[in-house]
C-alpha cells in the first residue's frame, strides 16, 4: 500500500477533520515503530526510517505488507478518535490496532530470522 491510498482510505471513512500532513505525521509513529522494533530485528535488515513527507510521499510504499494494513488503519482511527476525546471509539480502536500490530509482528517473525546478538563477558 502507498501512503497516499491510506491517506485516502481515512479520509474516505473519517472524514477530513485532519489534513494530509497531520495524518502523515501519526503514521511516521506507526512506521517507525514497525521498522525498530520488528523489521530491523530480523536478519538482513537494517532500514534506515526515512519519515514520510506526504507532498513529497504520497507514491511511496509503506513497509507493512497490505495483508496488515489494519495496524496502520487502525493507529490512525485511534489517533483521530483520541484527538476528538471519543474515549469509546478510541478504546475500540486501540485493542483493534494492538491486535493488528500483534499479528503482524508474529507474522514478521516467523518469517524472518531474527540477528545474533552479540555476547559479551563482564571479565
Amino acid at each position: 500500500m502507498k501512503l497516499g491510498e491510506l491517506i485516502e482510505i481515512i479520509i474516505d471513512t473519517r472524514g477530513q477533520q485532519y489534513d494530509e500532513e497531520f495524518l502523515t505525521g501519526w503514521l511516521n509513529e506507526i512506521e517507525g515503530q514497525a521498522v525498530d522494533e520488528v523489521i530491523n530485528q530480523a536478519e538482513g535488515y537494517n532500514i534506515a526510517f526515512v519519515p514520510y513527507d506526504y507532498t513529497r510521499d504520497a507514491e511511496r510504499k509503506l513497509q507493512i505488507p497490505d495483508r496488515f494494513r489494519d495496524v496502520y488503519i487502525n493507529y490512525l482511527y485511534a489517533k483521530i478518535d483520541f484527538g476528538n476525546q471519543e474515549t469509546e471509539r478510541y478504546n475500540n480502536d486501540v485493542a483493534m490496532y494492538n491486535a493488528s500490530y500483534e499479528a503482524y509482528a508474529a507474522w514478521f517473525r516467523r518469517e524472518h530470522k531474527p540477528k545474533k546478538r552479540a555476547m559479551f563477558s563482564r571479565f
